[in-house]
């Protein structure tokens, strides 16, 4: 690494105060508690929690109101993948790797000086939105857990926008603070119905239970068929898309618009509480459970972010950003969610909380080494090789592999590595890979800062890549605010400790506010200008990698009533006036007697027919980049929620990239030709087949509701 960039790097080993009480005297007790031995001090209570994630699951043991791990041991998980885009889990594997864990880390406490008796309360942080399906008399999963970024309910998400106003995605964020997106546990319960016998009959025999992670380990250790306790904390049930954010309860329209039973969903009770007891006969046996919150919401308490207008950012394979709110909820306009920090106590006031979050981070360093063979070893080589080079050299690269998240939320994005020269070398790319980290960061923290008007002063960060000192250095420069980077990697463990903590009454929420906790600080060493220069680059390189994918939409978003079996003959290979074509056509008139049928499945049929088929209006061909003329035009109605200005145009004069970009539109494509589908539609939403045949009335009591 250069020796410039090691002078300009600023970090600092400090205990960070997030109160107002003199910072000495607050370091210097802290300081002494963690560095008291166990066996020479007085002994602590102790609290275990349950870290389920995506890949591992953990058991740690905390001594009370101590940040450091006193004990742990994980398992790797299995997760599958039938499909492309479909990712599971075993149910019963979460289970078993519950008990051996456990086991292991209890084992620990005896050189340590503890036993199991000093465990007085646990808690249960989980991967969110992963949905699991069992026999309530039984106790037996009815299909394999669908994990959170399974994608398989595409369908199910067309079948219900096709009969939404306008096809608004945002058209329950009022009600639930989310889009309908096929990330959330209401489309996988949805599909789990439509698509897995087992499901329905259960549904049916009014035996079947849903919940996340969460509810299924809670509802086992407390006993499962013999009175297992049904229950899920308000994180994890506003992540569902069945959540009141107001009310903190299932709110009665969205679960008839899902079609999802009321009986079937856990209890939904505050993030910090006695829940139960453990009575599954492990190791954990006659141990309470006193918390439970989503990793992610558990990562902002466990890094102490307490307070309106703080945040953090854990950076993983994508990144969580989470904004604190305070009680205050906000509805964001500007692609970003909003969701339940936590709920410390049953008669505790709700934290809100913004969250955006970035499909590629660390996967983008992933790719750099198994896709281009850049680097050898991500954690070393990144780190190394871009550091190096003193920038980019103008350098960017977009990793959409799969699309954009927070704020853009386009699918037809893919990733690009534009402004290459003669001179670029792997260690730009890769340095330029690093920046794009940061540079989606930014992105969400813009967004954050419209929505809601509170600049951050600090942002708290932690994950594995943390570990890497020139990425938290670039984010530092390229957000122009101090980077505070926790000693611990994994925060959620923590967060959920201190509520079960509080719960049980050995760990005071209220000192934990004004903790301070271990961390590194990196100081921005850019200036404003220098960072805004580089930062309208990002955003042309972002407008760059939008509608590159082709992407169709489903018979039920087309609105189509035949399928392409009619044209199912054609060949699509051979020009349009060839012999066979011709031929293939005129076969057509056995299912299609007469004109007036088939200029309307002609109308109603998947754009790849009208290529076959001349149209009545000859028009240019266009590219995207030729969709100005849409954007002048463009109504004022943004994201289709406003009702007050439908015959009126917006002239907008686009002074700036990031305008275009917030407002540009999704472009659906059918055989490479870009279609843009206006989001006032005034299409006939009862044109397809009712799914749920009392939808629109269900869209109507939705409306009514926004509107007071």
């Amino acid at each position: 690494m250069c020796d410039c960039v090691v002078v300009h790097r600023c970090v600092f080993n400090t205990q960070i105060n997030m109160s107002e009480r003199p910072t000495l005297k607050r370091q210097k007790r802290f300081s002494e508690v963690e560095e008291m031995p166990v066996k020479d001090g007085e002994k602590k209570s102790l609290v275990g929690v349950i870290d389920d994630g995506s890949r591992t699951l953990r058991f740690v043991l905390y001594e009370a109101e101590r940040s450091e791990e006193l004990a742990s041991h994980q398992l790797d998980k299995i997760e599958v993948q039938p499909q492309e885009g479909w990712y599971e889990q075993n149910p019963c594997e979460i289970l078993e790797h519950i008990k051996v864990c456990a086991g292991n880390a209890i084992a620990q406490l005896t050189d340590l000086g503890y036993s199991k008796e000093d465990i007085v309360t646990l808690g249960i942080t989980n991967q969110r939105e992963t949905t699991i399906a069992w026999d309530k008399f039984t106790g037996e999963p009815l299909h394999p857990a669908i994990s959170w970024n399974d994608i398989r309910t595409d369908t199910t998400v067309d079948a219900i926008l096709a009969k939404v106003p306008d096809r608004n995605k945002n058209y329950l964020k009022n009600i639930s603070g989310l889009p309908i997106s096929p990330y959330f546990s209401a489309l996988k319960m949805r599909w789990l119905k439509d698509n897995v016998k087992t499901v329905r009959r259960a549904s049916r025999d009014k035996r079947l239970l849903f919940g996340t992670v969460d509810s299924w380990i809670v509802w086992n250790l407390t006993g499962g068929p013999k009175g297992g306790i049904h229950i899920t904390d308000v994180t994890n049930a506003s992540r569902t898309l069945l959540m009141n954010l107001e009310t903190l309860n299932w709110d009665p329209i969205l679960c008839r618009l899902f079609g999802i039973h009321r009986d079937s969903l856990p209890q939904i009770r505050s993030s910090a509480e006695v829940y139960g007891v453990v009575q599954d006969g492990s190791v954990l046996d006659g141990i309470q459970i006193s918390g439970i919150l989503g990793n992610q919401q558990a990562a902002l308490v466990g890094q102490s972010c307490l307070l309106a207008g703080q945040a953090k950012n854990t950076y993983r394979g994508g990144c969580f950003l989470l904004y604190n709110t305070g009680p205050r909820r906000v509805n964001s306009s500007h692609g970003l969610l909003t969701t339940v920090a936590y709920k410390l106590g049953p008669n505790a006031p709700a934290i809100y909380a913004l969250e955006g979050s970035i499909a590629v981070a660390g996967g983008a360093m992933k790719f750099l080494r198994d896709n281009l063979k850049l680097i050898k070893d991500v954690a070393q080589d990144t780190e190394h090789i871009a550091g190096q080079v003193f920038s980019t050299g103008d350098v960017y690269f977009v990793p959409a592999f799969n699309g954009l998240y927070a704020p853009y939320w386009r699918k037809d994005a893919r990733g690009i590595i534009c402004g290459l020269t003669a001179f670029t070398t792997k260690n730009h790319i890769i340095r330029a890979a690093l920046e794009a980290v940061c540079f989606q960061t930014r992105d969400i923290l813009e967004a954050m800062n419209k929505d809601c008007g509170m600049p951050l002063s600090k942002l708290h960060v932690d994950g594995k890549m943390t570990s890497n000192d020139l990425l938290m250095q670039l984010q530092a420069d390229l957000i122009g605010i101090p980077v505070l980077r926790s000693h611990t990697w994994d925060m959620s463990a923590l967060g959920v400790a201190v509520a079960a903590g509080s719960a049980a009454g050995v760990w005071s929420a209220e000192r934990w506010r004004g903790q301070a906790t271990p961390a590194d600080t990196f100081l921005p060493t850019t200036t404003d200008d220098d960072r805004d220069a580089r930062y309208t680059k990002w955003k042309m390189a972002v407008q760059r990698s939008l509608g590159w994918a082709t992407t169709k939409k489903s018979f039920a978003m087309t609105g189509q009533k035949r399928k392409n079996s009619i044209f199912q003959s054609i060949d699509t290979t051979s020009p349009p006036n060839s012999r066979k074509n011709s031929e293939d056509i005129e076969n057509l008139t056995d299912v299609m007697p007469d004109d007036k049928h088939i200029e309307e499945v002609i109308q109603s049929s998947a754009r790849k027919f009208s290529v076959f088929v001349p149209q009545e209006i000859q028009r240019d061909e266009r590219t995207i980049l030729d969709d100005i003329e849409y954007y002048m035009n463009k109504k004022e109605c943004d994201y289709g929620m406003c009702e007050c200005c439908q015959k009126r145009k917006l002239h907008t004069d686009w002074k700036t990239i990031e305008e275009i970009i917030e407002n540009d539109p999704e472009i659906i494509f059918d055989d490479d030709k870009p279609i843009v589908v206006p989001k006032n539609s005034q299409d006939d939403v009862t044109r397809s087949p009712m799914v749920y045949p009392d939808l629109i009335d269900i869209c109507k009591q939705i409306d009514e509701a926004n509107l007071n």
